[in-house]
């Protein structure tokens, strides 16, 4: 027997499984192409389809790449990050950069200038700067080697 699922994994797979649906990863036979475009292992894939754990954070990007989801949306579900960061995204991204008055500077770097060394408020960083990029400075970025570290 299972215990009750929390409202964070409520929330987590409130979002998450419709998008898991909506890509084919839980129709029978294809938990292997999850493991595939995630890098979960078998176990923890299982555990994401049965809606029974949260995978760990380290799986998110990839796992919201695979699924079509906001990674930024997936860390406010999982409690990792505040729903507040949702509402400033959509404030940041209503700024161009010409009003901001900064010159160009890669993701790693703002980092560092905002003193971000742990690995989930990079990943969380990253991931806002992604999510705001307009689509044709996403394809640049997947032109040019070092990914991430693309010019905002």
């Amino acid at each position: 027997m299972t215990d009750a699922p929390t409202p964070r994994e409520e929330r987590f797979f409130a979002l998450v499984y419709p998008a898991l649906e909506a890509a084919g990863y839980t129709t029978y036979g294809h938990q292997q192409r999850l493991v595939a475009d995630t890098g979960m292992n078998k176990s923890t894939a299982s555990r994401l389809l049965r809606q029974e754990q949260i995978p760990h954070v380290k799986f998110f990007p990839a796992l919201a790449k695979a699924i079509g989801v906001d990674p930024v949306e997936m860390l406010v579900a999982a409690d990792i990050l505040p729903p507040e960061y949702l509402e400033s995204q959509q404030t940041l991204s209503e700024n161009k950069q010409s009003q901001v008055g900064s010159g160009s500077i890669t993701p790693e770097e703002a980092a560092e200038r905002l003193g971000i060394h742990d690995d989930v408020g990079r990943f969380t960083l990253f991931a806002v700067i992604d999510k705001l990029k307009s689509p044709a400075q996403r394809d640049d970025d997947a032109e040019t080697p070092g990914g991430t570290a693309a010019q905002m």
